[in-house]
Parts: C-alpha cells; structure tokens; sequence
C-alpha cells in the first residue's frame, strides 16, 4: 500500500512539473557560413604553354609537413618546386598548394576548390590531372583520392598514410603507385603497405615500390628522380573527362 501511495505521489509531482514546462525540441537549419579560401600556391607552366592552345596534363602537389604556413617560399624547398627551381622542367602544369597549418593535415576540400579555380583559368586536359604528395602531403593525396575520387587519372602517395577504409570509394579507372623506405622512421612503411594490399584486393591498378635502406627525408627525393615515374605517370588518361 505505501509503495502505490509513494507512485501516484511521484506520477503527480512529475505531471505539474512538466505542465508548465515546454518540451526539448531540435530543430532542422542550414547554415550560411562561408569559408574563406585563403590557400596559397605556386603555379608551374611548360615552356611552350604561352605558344601553344593544346591542353596540358597536370599535377596536384602537396608538400610535406614543414612547409606548411604563409611563407609561399617554404615550398620551393623540396619535392617538385624544388626540382622546378633546379631548372627541371616538366611537360605538364604542377599546381602546388601550400598547407595554411604548419601542424595539420591538409583541407583538401580547399586543395580541390582552389584546383577547380585553377583548371577554369589553364587549359588543362581534364582526362590527365594526377595528385602526388610526400609525407603529410602523402596523407592529403590519400584522402584526395578518396573524396574526389573522379578528378584523377593517377595517385601517387609517397611515404604518405590513411583510411583504407574509404578505398573503395576511389576511381577504378586511376592507377596508383606508392612509394615508401625501408628505414622510414616517422611514417611506418606498414601504412602504405596496408593500403596497397587493400588496393590489390579492391582490385584497382596498383603498385607499390619499396625502396631498401632509404629513410623518410630521403624518400621523396628518390621517387622524383625516377624517370619511370615519369613516363609512367603521363600515360595514365581517364577514358572520359569528368563534368
């Protein structure tokens, strides 16, 4: 008997306090927040560019971690640029954004926006845009390949990490080729051998080389001076231009 009183007490106590209460509710918005592009960039073109009106392959590529910030310079000091200001030249546009954090990895929802803005202002060949990228730019071309996975025809990942999960969600017409040292000791050669093997099974057109007794600084210098590299990159061509 006293346990129901106490019952019907508490159900009573709990009705007037929510008579005069209104319920929780969430409610459905969108915002309208914009955000500001505000990467920085280096803009390779060939020789003949100005001369000519044919459209031009191109490479999206992103730097390692110490170059990341404002100082556009900073770039110029390794990979691509590096080998540009050496007095290398390339048959193709090199589209180099700088990572704005010198701590985080890439926005590459930005990366891909200044891209679009980049092929809407050169005459790229749409069929050949390829992402290259070192270290943590390494990470940003996994995760490029991932999120846009129909922009590029070739993805090349060196001494680079990510989410094999999301494999399956990039192109099955790019061809990938991944780079990685024996004696790399800041990014274990094990991340890029898992996402090689789950290319392989996902049964995309993949390679992985390996390099014995190369380190991490090392890494990104051996794969660019490859000339199979090269030669293998610009063969690669989707069958139709994405929209």
């Amino acid at each position: 008997m006293t346990r129901n009183i106490m019952a019907l007490a508490f159900t009573a106590v709990i009705g007037m306090c929510s008579a005069g209460v209104a319920h929780a509710e969430q409610l459905a918005a969108r915002s309208s927040a914009s955000i500001q592009n505000d990467l920085n960039y280096l803009m390779y073109t060939p020789d003949d560019y100005a001369s000519s009106s044919n459209a031009y392959p191109l490479v999206v590529w992103l730097h390692g971690g110490d170059q990341g910030g404002t100082d556009i310079e900073k770039v110029k000091s390794s990979g691509i640029p590096k080998l540009i200001e050496d007095g290398k030249t390339f048959p193709f546009l090199v589209f180099s954004p700088q990572n704005p954090s010198e701590e985080l990895l890439y926005p590459i929802e930005k990366v891909e926006a200044a891209l679009d803005e980049v092929i809407s202002k050169y005459r790229v060949d749409r069929t050949r845009v390829y992402v290259m990228g070192f270290s943590r730019g390494g990470f940003g071309t996994w995760a490029m390949a991932e999120q846009f996975p129909e922009t590029f025809a070739a993805v090349v990942p060196i001494a680079g990490g990510g989410n094999r999960h999301y494999l399956s969600r990039t192109n099955e017409k790019a061809a990938f080729w991944v780079f990685h040292g024996t004696n790399d000791e800041v990014i274990p050669l094990s991340d890029s051998v898992v996402l090689y093997e789950r290319l392989v099974g996902l049964k995309r057109n993949a390679r992985l080389s390996v390099l014995e007794g190369v380190d991490h600084s090392g890494v990104e210098r051996a794969a660019l001076n490859d000339p199979e590299l090269w030669d293998w990159l610009l063969k690669q061509r989707l069958e139709v231009a994405p929209e």
